[in-house]
């Protein structure tokens, strides 16, 4: 008796199991498509928006042709006189630049300031802001690439939104501009120019045959720009569902 009844409970646990993970990626899609609805977004683009980035997530467009394993002369040049790393050699590495985690949170930012959904004032000191901090916490971790803390980044753009929007809707479109292009400035671009970042994050005693890729915007959907954006958008809405008791308006 006691195993005909434990059967069907085994059977609800393991079809949970099977089915978790499906339920946990439709909620993940659907809080995106809802963050980009929030940023002024139709439904469509915002699906759009989502899957291409997912999808281009996975796309690396290189900006060299041929592997580097030391600083070009003529950055050398300029920063011998203020560092000794600008001479030093690394082991071979590919710049590259990620379709989903740059390319397109770019085109977003410029659709939303040509729309007139954010000033061009505020998207940049939304962005310099966030840059700056981003650039100073940043980390080299050799053979992986430049990492933060995963709150920073979204927390930083969500406050910046709020204290930069002259409406409740505007904070949303900022926070993600500052968010995405703040990270990518100063954690990947300005990080990449300090000299003796390339020697850290691909030192010459990586056990590692093949060239390290560093991608500008990559290292996937789950460690990169794209969530970065939509957690400040959704940070930024929520306080201002939180302040205003409704969240009319915010879309």
């Amino acid at each position: 008796m006691f195993e005909l009844l434990l059967l069907p409970i085994t059977l609800v646990i393991l079809l949970l199991i099977l089915v978790a993970p499906l339920i946990i990626i439709y909620l993940f899609l659907r809080l995106s498509e809802t963050a980009f609805e929030m940023v002024g977004f139709s439904h469509w683009h915002a699906t759009l928006a989502v899957f291409g980035s997912i999808l281009g997530s996975m796309v690396d467009f290189q900006l060299i042709s041929v592997p580097i394993s030391s600083y070009p002369e003529w950055y050398a040049a300029i920063m011998s006189p203020f560092s000794d790393y600008a001479q030093a050699s690394f082991h071979p590495l590919i710049l590259a630049v990620n379709l989903g985690g740059c390319i397109i949170p770019l085109l977003i930012s410029a659709h939303l300031i040509i729309r007139h959904q954010v000033t061009v004032k505020k998207a940049l000191l939304g962005m310099g802001v966030v840059a700056a901090i981003t650039y100073w916490a940043a980390q080299a971790v050799p053979g992986e690439g430049i990492v933060l803390p995963v709150w920073l980044s979204p927390l930083l753009a969500a406050l910046m939104g709020l204290l930069l929007a002259k409406g409740f809707r505007r904070a949303p479109p900022l926070a993600y501009i500052s968010g995405t292009l703040g990270t990518l400035v100063g954690a990947d671009l300005l990080s990449l120019f300090t000299p003796g970042i390339l020697p850290a994050l691909s030192p010459l005693e990586l056990h590692q045959a093949k060239p390290l890729v560093l991608s500008i915007g990559g290292a996937g959907v789950f460690d990169g720009i794209f969530l970065t954006g939509i957690i400040a958008v959704l940070l930024a809405a929520s306080i201002v569902c939180i302040f205003r008791r409704s969240c009319n308006g915010v879309r």
